[in-house]
C-alpha cells in the first residue's frame, strides 16, 4: 500500500463521537487522566496543570476548544502531552485512539473556517478534524497561564 506525497502520521483521538487527530511528531507521550490541580486565574480552556515527568504541563479541555458539551471525568479519558508553538501542553480527551497515515484536505477548502482546526483528512472511511495545536493557546492565554502559573508557585 502507497501513501501520497503530502501524507503525515497522526495521532487519532475522539471528542464525543467526533474524530480528530494532531501530528504524530509533535506527541511526547499518551497518559491516562491523572489528577489535574486547578489554575485560578487561566484562561477558560486552561483545566489546571499536572506533574509530567518532572515538569509541569498546563492541560488543555479540547472539549471547551471545539465546540463539544462538558462532561464528567471519566477513568477512560487521556491525556495527549504534545508540543505546541510555545510550550508543551498536555491535550484532555475522551480517548487517544489510533496512530494513522492522513491525507489532508487544506482549511481554506472547508466552506466553514473555525478555530483549532487545519482541516480534515479522510481515514478508515471517515473524516477526521485535524486540530491546530499552535492555536491552543493564544500569545495572551500563553501570558495568562504563565501568571497562574507563578502565582501557583508563590503559594506553595
Amino acid at each position: 500500500m502507497t501513501t501520497p506525497a503530502d501524507a503525515f502520521d497522526a495521532l487519532t483521538f475522539t471528542l464525543d463521537d467526533v474524530r480528530y487527530a494532531v501530528p504524530i511528531a509533535r506527541v511526547v507521550e499518551v497518559v491516562p487522566r491523572v489528577r489535574i490541580t486547578a489554575l485560578p486565574g487561566a484562561p477558560r480552556a486552561v483545566v489546571g496543570a499536572i506533574c509530567h515527568r518532572g515538569a509541569v504541563r498546563v492541560v488543555i479541555d479540547l472539549r471547551a476548544c471545539l465546540g463539544h458539551p462538558p462532561r464528567a471525568p471519566s477513568a477512560g479519558d487521556h491525556l495527549i502531552v504534545a508540543r505546541a508553538a510555545r510550550r508543551t501542553v498536555a491535550l484532555l480527551v475522551d480517548r487517544a485512539t489510533e496512530p494513522c497515515a492522513l491525507t489532508p484536505a487544506l482549511a481554506e477548502d472547508l466552506a466553514l473556517r473555525t478555530p483549532h482546526v487545519l482541516g480534515v483528512a479522510i481515514a478508515g472511511g471517515g473524516l477526521v478534524v485535524l486540530e491546530d495545536l499552535d492555536a491552543v493557546l493564544s500569545l495572551d492565554d500563553d501570558r495568562a497561564v504563565d501568571r497562574a502559573l507563578d502565582a501557583l508557585g508563590q503559594g506553595s
